[in-house]
């Protein structure tokens, strides 16, 4: 009974040992197939006449990448389709980005969303941004020619009634500019010119609408204590450039921006308080300034009024001894206070 009993149990154990086998045998087929790393093949030296020669290694080849799947505990495997092994190298990798550097170019000067179509202006009264933009010449074209800094220069250039010019350029397409518009409070002519002065001195030119002025008669222009870089004509000058589009003329652009001594200034206006109400103020530029009596002879009382009260008295007296006598002047002066004299 004993015999009959043990052989079953070695049947069972040989059979557990040969299914151990076969699962290691698959477990370790299925290691090395699906197993990403590569053996270095090693060296051969050879014993012959030269000792220690090295063969040169053969360059491992690229293969596919391959993905394997085990079926169960059968031993048998599914094999999938090969994934090939994509490496970008330096050379693909600068050609792309080559490739895109010019597309991104040609987009910033050909798409729409990057074209300027106006100017936001801020701080203009008479002047309008159409004529910030004759000198400009950026609208309907791409931002990226946009230069602040030159576009503050020719501004500065072109308009001498604009000072604290600030120019931003803003992505995608809009250009802001502030600035101060120069406000004229006395217009000085000389026969059929007409030059705008600031309370600064700073003669500006005579565009737009500005109020109800000071007018001063003049022979001559006033004093100057500054004068303004004339600007010579010259190839590639955007401003000269477009004087005929903005009908302005050299001599326009060059005669203006000048600072007449803020002195004479007050002095105008404070003379306008002393003569009579609506007589002509006059300026001569030897006597300085004065007034159209209306006696109709001309009176001057220099470039300054200091001690005026005195002078109009010492005025008033030469002209009533004059007027006793018969007299009537074409000319008066009162510049110098202890020497007034006059001319038939």
């Amino acid at each position: 009974m004993s015999n009959i009993r043990v052989a079953p149990n070695r049947a069972n154990q040989v059979r557990e040992r040969q299914n151990q086998r076969v699962q290691s045998r698959i477990q370790k087929t299925h290691e090395n197939i699906s197993s990403d790393k590569k053996r270095t093949p090693t060296p051969i030296f050879t014993r012959g006449l030269v000792s220690g020669l090295t063969y040169p290694m053969t360059t491992p080849q690229k293969v596919k990448r391959q993905f394997h799947y085990s079926v169960g505990n059968t031993g048998a495997e599914i094999r999938f389709p090969s994934i090939p092994q994509i490496q970008i190298g330096w050379r693909l990798l600068s050609t792309i980005l080559f490739i895109a550097s010019i597309v991104m170019i040609y987009f910033l000067f050909n798409a729409p969303i990057f074209i300027v179509n106006q100017l936001e202006t801020e701080g203009l009264n008479r002047l309008t941004p159409s004529d910030l933009n004759s000198v400009l010449d950026i609208d309907e074209k791409a931002i990226v020619w946009m230069n602040a800094n030159k576009a503050k220069s020719d501004l500065m250039s072109a308009f001498p009634e604009l000072k604290d010019i600030s120019v931003n350029v803003v992505l995608p397409n809009h250009i802001r500019i502030s600035l101060v518009e120069r406000k004229p409070v006395l217009a000085w002519k000389i026969e059929e010119e007409t030059y705008w002065i600031d309370n600064e001195g700073i003669i500006i030119p005579s565009r737009g609408d500005p109020g109800e002025l000071l007018v001063v008669n003049a022979g001559a222009m006033p004093p100057l204590v500054k004068t303004a870089d004339v600007i010579e004509p010259s190839e590639g000058n955007s401003i000269l450039n477009s004087i005929e589009e903005n009908s302005f003329s050299i001599a326009q652009i060059q005669g203006y921006g000048d600072q007449v001594d803020p002195a004479m200034v007050d002095a105008a206006f404070k003379l306008s308080l002393q003569i009579p109400a609506g007589s002509k103020i006059l300026y001569n530029k030897n006597h300085g300034l004065g007034w159209k009596s209306e006696g109709g002879w001309d009176v001057f009382v220099g470039t300054t009024l200091d001690n005026i009260d005195f002078r109009l008295n010492a005025y008033n007296a030469l002209i009533d001894k004059l007027s006793e006598e018969g007299i009537a002047p074409t000319w008066v002066s009162i510049e110098h206070l202890n020497a007034p004299y006059f001319r038939e």
